[in-house]
């Protein structure tokens, strides 16, 4: 005979389940699309045909080839740049939220058109002023988003506590205003398409270096300044 399973009182006491959702999947997933991304952007690499030398070296060939080398490897360390930054934003966030979750899906978005507007500026490097900055534009307005939708991000998931609680305060100051300057220098990228292109794909090389050399060493020295200030006006308050 079964035994029947008694009831708990209504004023038993109980644990919650945390329900909030891990942000583990929505990195998981990015890294994958990252990934398909970074390969995508070396199929415009092709190789010269036997059949289509006409009688040129095969060295010329190649070289003549040098605005895909160069927008790939331009890309490819964008790409990797956001990556790296999206990976140490993730290694902050304890849960996640559906406004996350779709801000994240904008921001892959914005970095998955990148083999396209790759493409278009390899192809039109050698063009006309007028195409070629139409081409920068277009490969600076994806990116100028994607900066954008990267800090809005950063920005939600303070707001909401989605940030771990064990994190120091003096990192996540350094850290805010070392991502909310993304849009605007992007933007600046951008509006500097409409100069010359070739200025604004030298902000995208200075930015490329700034966020893969200095950048984290600037968060440290930021971080440093935030605590050596908060300790400062902690003991000025005391002595008042």
């Amino acid at each position: 005979m079964l035994q029947q399973r008694s009831e708990l009182p209504s004023d038993a006491p109980f644990t919650l389940i945390d329900e909030a959702p891990s942000p583990a999947r929505i990195e998981a997933f990015s890294d994958g699309v990252f990934a398909i991304i970074i390969t995508l952007l070396v199929l415009d690499i092709r190789v010269p045909r036997e059949a289509e030398r006409h009688g040129e070296e095969l060295t010329a060939l190649l070289l003549r080839q040098w605005p895909v080398y160069a927008a790939y490897v331009l890309s490819f360390l964008q790409v990797g740049v956001v990556w790296a930054n999206h990976h140490t934003m993730f290694h902050y966030l304890r849960h996640s939220d559906h406004v996350l979750l779709f801000t994240n899906l904008i921001l892959l978005l914005c970095v998955a058109i990148l083999p396209f507007t790759t493409a278009l500026m390899a192809e039109y490097a050698r063009a006309d002023t007028n195409d070629l900055r139409v081409a920068a534009l277009l490969y600076s307005a994806a990116l100028c988003l994607a900066g954008t939708m990267f800090s809005f991000m950063w920005q939600h998931a303070q707001r909401a506590k989605l940030v771990k609680a064990n994190v120091d305060a003096n990192r996540l100051y350094a850290l805010t205003w070392h991502w909310r300057l993304v849009p605007l220098l992007y933007g600046l990228a951008f509006v500097l398409a409409f100069v010359t292109p070739y200025l604004s794909v030298s902000i995208y090389i200075l930015l490329l270096i700034y966020y893969a050399l200095p950048g984290p060493t600037m968060v440290r020295w930021t971080t440093g300044q935030r605590e050596a200030w908060v300790a400062t006006q902690a003991s000025g308050g005391r002595r008042r």
